[in-house]
């Protein structure tokens, strides 16, 4: 078994709740994040040496304080405009000023979301900057949700940040007034936080629970606020229809594969949640095109969490789900799900068939069904290339074993 980094499993868990911190002290994004990865530079250098301290989120916040006021005692003798005390001070007074009067946003991962979701960002620079600010999920991994190269998004990021910072878009505590302009974005948030920890793009391990259980978190703690809302209930059906099989999806470290889940580990009350939101009255009537791509995804979700076994699924069914969800947002990763579906339904050919044109450089999972379909028709050579065009592509490793093994059984 891999052991476990202690680094990185406080900056996979706690660096989210560490920006929260330092942002409703200081209010400078420009500062928090750059501090921030100094002090994950400092523990890399430290505690191999020193040991892992016995607070290692303390630690972090500590070291990462001491660089912001490092950093602000330069400003501030550089401009030479307020004697030291004088910031300090007002820093001070600004971080008290962040304490909620009124609590009406209590959930500080809700309050920092809105933060990031300011109307002078667009709704996917949001999404990506609270996805790599407040949850803290990698450049490489928010570039893979999105379907763009790395450096496209690291862009991206970069522009969000300046842009934040250069209109001085305040990191004031929004009020739940400012839940409906924003819930979209939000919501996508979320959705994508939730991708993330269900399915890693790259790192050791195949999926990361916790994140996923904060993007839930997250979904309730807006329907706190605004319940009923159509787009917030069929999102958080499709997480927990998905979030269900978690404990089934690993076994001695080793990815397994729907079909040959053990459905006894799924988690039945979260299914049964899942399918009492699908019937929810807000989701009766009409409802918006994001709304209603979730309900389609959770519909294709509820199909295999209640179906008694793999074998009993209804796949012309789900193909036909997956029809009305490419009509609705026609991705190349929802004709990639469809392929996968025709060729449960109709035969390996018919899936090659349906992958046609589907075009997804910045994933292996692509080729990686290409060379399972191909497999399953007894090409065996083209199968192979394709496997090794996965590989290449893959950064997860607990994926890319699974793909050897796959690769291996062709003899």
């Amino acid at each position: 078994m891999t052991p476990v980094d202690p680094l990185a499993e406080v900056v996979r868990e706690e660096w989210g709740r560490l920006a929260a911190l330092l942002l409703a002290r200081f209010r400078r994004l420009d500062l928090v994040e750059d501090a921030l990865g100094d002090a994950v530079e400092a523990a890399a250098r430290a505690w191999p040496d020193d040991g892992v301290p016995d607070r290692p989120a303390a630690w972090l916040h500590t070291t990462a304080s001491r660089r912001i006021l490092d950093r602000l005692r330069t400003e501030a003798v550089a401009q030479r405009v307020q004697p030291l005390l004088v910031v300090e001070a007002a820093r001070a007074e600004a971080g008290r000023a962040m304490a909620d009067p009124g609590a009406l946003v209590e959930d500080d991962l809700l309050r920092l979301v809105l933060m990031c979701s300011h109307p002078a960002l667009a709704p996917e620079a949001a999404s990506a900057l609270s996805l790599r600010l407040v949850l803290g999920v990698s450049t490489p991994d928010i570039a893979r949700l999105f379907l763009v190269p790395e450096t496209t998004m690291a862009a991206r990021l970069t522009r969000a940040k300046k842009r934040i910072v250069g209109a001085g878009i305040p990191f004031g505590v929004p009020d739940s007034s400012v839940l409906p302009g924003r819930i979209d974005t939000v919501a996508q948030t979320a959705y994508l936080a939730f991708t993330a920890g269900y399915s890693p793009g790259t790192g050791t391990d195949l999926l990361r629970p916790s994140l996923s259980g904060e993007a839930i978190r997250l979904v309730r703690s807006v329907l706190a606020l605004r319940p009923g809302e159509a787009v917030l209930v069929a999102l958080l059906a499709l997480m927990l229809f998905q979030h269900s099989r978690r404990d089934a999806r690993v076994r001695d470290g080793r990815l397994v594969l729907l079909p040959d889940q053990d459905r006894e580990l799924w988690h039945r009350d979260e299914v049964e949640e899942a399918r009492a939101l699908l019937d929810a009255p807000a989701l009766r009537g009409p409802v918006t095109r994001q709304a209603a791509a979730y309900t389609l995804q959770a519909r294709i979700a509820a199909e295999h969490a209640l179906a008694p076994s793999a074998a009993e699924t209804r796949w012309e069914h789900v193909v036909g789900l997956h029809d009305l969800l490419l009509g609705l947002a026609p991705t190349p990763s929802g004709r990639l799900a469809r392929a996968v579906a025709v060729a449960e339904a109709r035969g390996p050919a018919a899936g090659l068939a349906a992958l046609e044109g589907v075009d997804i450089p910045t994933t292996h999972r692509l080729a990686a069904v290409r060379a399972e379909l191909l497999a399953r028709s007894g090409q065996h050579d083209a199968a192979r290339a394709a496997y090794d065009q996965a590989l290449a592509a893959c950064r997860n490793d607990v994926e890319s074993a699974h793909l050897r093994e796959r690769r291996q059984s062709l003899g």
